[in-house]
């Protein structure tokens, strides 16, 4: 690997991260002086020496993600070096822990790095948004490195969400995920549910997100459906009208017919002009067994 600079992926991180990032600051530590931009110079790291960054965002690997990568390395090489900052007699990754996962698995010697100056904040920034630009983390991850900014480096959600590149909302979204119980974040960590789905179920009583969270992984209830429904828990039931004395033979066998395949009370209301059918459940389980029934395709 030749050791001439690679052009723009310092400066493309760099502002990423916006200008007011310290390592960019006039008269920071490592800031450029006026004139042409300083360009990092590629090293050949040796790889035992190199370490992954305990707060990095990604927690899970995808095993099949990981073989193509490799596949690839041994293929053309690592075409992208790894960003590190020294700790210590070696180095802490910033940004490219799969590559170097991938290099270490090759048992590879050395893996090509740009040694940056950077603190504990700026480096889970840069890894948040590396891990972003090319590859998603998890919605529970993305949640977590959110928390971190803002637990540990004293960021507000606005300055989160304009270093990320996203919306306010956005970001108070992601850090909800992190208040569901584990059941949950379990279904969204293996790809059971989307953090859609998590957002429609944070919608409903406390006490029902994991059975809905469940059901909703098991049957593959979408996530329009799934808001229908936590729309219905959340309505109460309206009162019972009195039974009308009338109706035809041909109502009395509909109703009867529905009730065998909803296994609920059901009663046909016509009027002069079109009508309703009402559908009795007796709790919000029964609820959401019916409108599973009714949601099938």
């Amino acid at each position: 690997m030749s050791t001439a600079p690679k052009r723009g992926l310092g400066r493309g991180l760099g502002a990423l991260l916006g200008d007011s990032s310290p390592l960019n600051a006039p008269g920071a530590p490592g800031a450029a002086s006026a004139g042409p931009p300083v360009v990092d110079a590629i090293r050949q790291i040796p790889v035992d020496r190199i370490r992954p960054n305990p707060h990095q965002p990604r927690k899970t690997f995808d095993p099949q993600a990981l073989d193509e990568l490799k596949a690839s390395i041994s293929e053309h090489g690592v075409l992208v070096p790894i960003l590190v900052r020294e700790r210590g007699e070696g180095y802490e990754i910033i940004a490219g822990e799969r590559r170097w996962r991938a290099c270490a698995a090759l048992r590879r010697g050395t893996v090509p790095a740009i040694v940056r100056a950077s603190d504990d904040r700026e480096s889970l920034e840069v890894a948040i948004i590396e891990n972003l630009q090319r590859e998603n983390l998890n919605a529970l991850e993305e949640a977590a490195g959110i928390a971190e900014l803002i637990d540990s480096h004293d960021f507000t959600q606005e300055q989160v969400a304009q270093r990320l590149g996203k919306s306010r909302p956005a970001v108070t979204n992601a850090l909800r995920l992190l208040g569901l119980p584990e059941a949950i974040k379990a279904l969204i960590a293996d790809g059971s549910l989307s953090a859609a789905h998590a957002r429609a179920i944070l919608a409903a009583p406390q006490a029902q997100r994991v059975d809905l969270a469940k059901r909703a992984a098991q049957l593959g209830i979408s996530v329009r459906a799934l808001e229908r429904i936590v729309a219905a828990i959340n309505q109460p039931p309206a009162p019972a009208k009195p039974r009308p004395a009338n109706g035809s033979p041909d109502d009395r066998e509909f109703e009867a017919r529905l009730r065998e395949k909803l296994g609920a009370a059901v009663q046909l209301r016509r009027a002069s002009n079109g009508g309703s059918i009402e559908i009795r459940y007796a709790n919000e389980t029964d609820l959401i067994r019916i409108a599973e029934i009714l949601l099938e395709e």
